[in-house]
């Protein structure tokens, strides 16, 4: 069930594209990290995004895909391994923690990817800095992002816990006489 969850997310993030930094992608990532089996963590959710993010790039938006794209992979990655660490324990505060450790990861990586290779900024210490002062913008909306879907997916699978939880221990109706 947390792997269509997590396809139903993705795909909702990519019909709701036209909203700028929005994304649920960041959110379920640290979720599937968390609650997928130790080995599809990080399998899993990257050939998700891997795939989405080629019809997204090739269909929707007509560029090509280029070798740059495997670093946002690294980045979704870095994601997925971080929720893993809000596999046995899950509070506010580490679901907080590991939000900002994530959307952090992702924006060095995405960010050093766009330095390295679209030719916008020269390849010095300056370069680079000026690179991800730049995107500070998108940092602040896919922090938003991470915390606002993690703590849906977190929610929504809590919920959905407790409630087959309940059926499973619900008394059995009385019988008819």
């Amino acid at each position: 069930m947390i792997y269509l969850f997590f396809v139903l997310t993705v795909l909702a993030g990519l019909l709701y594209n036209h909203a700028p930094g929005f994304t649920p992608a960041f959110g379920a990532l640290l979720f599937c990290g968390a609650r997928l089996k130790k080995r599809d963590a990080v399998w899993f959710p990257v050939l998700v995004l891997a795939i989405t993010d080629w019809v997204a790039t090739t269909m929707l938006f007509h560029v090509q895909v280029k070798w740059q794209h495997a670093l946002n992979l690294l980045a979704f990655a870095a994601m997925a391994r971080i929720g893993g660490l809000l596999r046995d324990k899950l509070t506010v505060s580490r679901l907080v923690g590991c939000s900002v450790a994530g959307s952090t990861a992702y924006f060095l990586i995405s960010n050093f990817a766009v330095w390295l290779s679209w030719g916008i900024y020269p390849h010095t210490g300056e370069g680079l800095l000026a690179c991800y002062v730049a995107a500070v913008p998108y940092y602040r909306s896919s922090l938003l992002n991470t915390l606002l879907f993690a703590a849906v997916c977190f929610g929504i699978h809590e919920w959905m816990r407790r409630r087959q939880h309940d059926k499973q221990f619900a008394p059995a109706p009385a019988q008819l006489r």
